[in-house]
C-alpha cells in the first residue's frame, strides 16, 4: 500500500494530446520526445498500480457542436478547441491513450471536468479528494505551463502537499516546458524532482 493519503494527479491523457496522430500533438511533439513524456507517465501509473496508490483524472471538458454556442468570454484555448473540434464527443481523441486509463478497483477517481487550466475550478476535486483523506499529490500529465501548473497552484491555495514530476509532463516547446520545472514549479510547490527519483521514495 501507498503512504496513507497520498494520490497522483494525472492531467489529460488524452489521444488528442499525446498520441502521434492527436489533434493537439504537433504542438508538444518535441517536448515530449525529448522529455520522454509518455514512457515516464507510464511509469508513474505503473508505480501507483503496484502500491495501490489511487489515480485522480482531471480531464478538460470534452466538446461537441453546440459546447460554446451563446458564450461570451472565450480565451484562445477554448477558441481553439471550438476551432479544430479537439476532445470531440465521442472521438477517438477524446478517448485515454493506451494504458493510461482509469482503474477503479485500483481506487481511481475521475473527477468532473474542467473547462481551462485549473481541474479544480468548477470541478468536484476538492470535494472527491477530501472524502479520501487525500491530503499529498503528484502531479503529472499535460500540459506543464498550463494546465498542471494551474491545477497545483490551486491545491497550494488550498494546503495540499505538492509533488512535481519534471519528466512526466510536457509544454508547447522544451523551452516552456523547463521554464516551468525549473523556475515556476519551485515557487509553489513542496517537491519538485523526476519520476525515477519519486519511485525511490515509495
Amino acid at each position: 500500500m501507498g503512504p496513507p493519503g497520498l494520490a497522483i494527479m494525472l492531467i489529460d491523457p488524452y489521444n488528442d494530446f499525446i498520441h502521434e496522430k492527436g489533434k493537439l500533438y504537433n504542438t508538444l511533439e518535441e517536448s515530449i520526445k525529448a522529455t520522454g513524456t509518455i514512457q515516464h507517465i507510464r511509469e508513474v501509473i505503473k508505480a501507483a498500480r503496484s502500491h495501490k496508490i489511487p489515480i485522480f483524472y482531471g480531464m478538460h471538458q470534452q466538446t461537441h457542436a453546440h459546447s460554446f454556442q451563446g458564450w461570451q468570454f472565450m480565451n484562445w484555448s477554448l477558441e481553439g478547441l471550438e476551432k479544430n473540434k479537439v476532445f470531440e464527443v465521442g472521438s477517438w481523441g477524446a478517448e485515454y491513450y493506451e494504458g493510461m486509463a482509469p482503474d477503479l478497483d485500483n481506487g481511481d477517481v475521475v473527477v468532473s471536468k474542467h473547462w481551462n487550466s485549473s481541474s479544480f475550478q468548477n470541478t468536484d476535486l476538492d470535494y472527491q479528494l477530501k472524502q479520501r483523506g487525500i491530503r499529498h499529490l503528484v502531479f503529472a500529465g499535460l500540459v506543464a505551463n498550463t494546465c498542471i501548473e494551474a491545477t497545483a497552484r490551486y491545491a497550494y491555495e488550498h494546503t495540499y502537499e505538492t509533488t512535481m514530476l519534471t519528466d512526466a509532463t510536457a509544454g508547447f516547446s522544451t523551452a516552456q516546458k523547463d521554464a516551468a520545472t525549473s523556475l515556476i514549479w519551485q515557487l509553489f510547490a513542496n517537491r519538485v524532482m523526476t519520476t525515477e527519483e519519486w519511485i525511490k521514495t515509495l
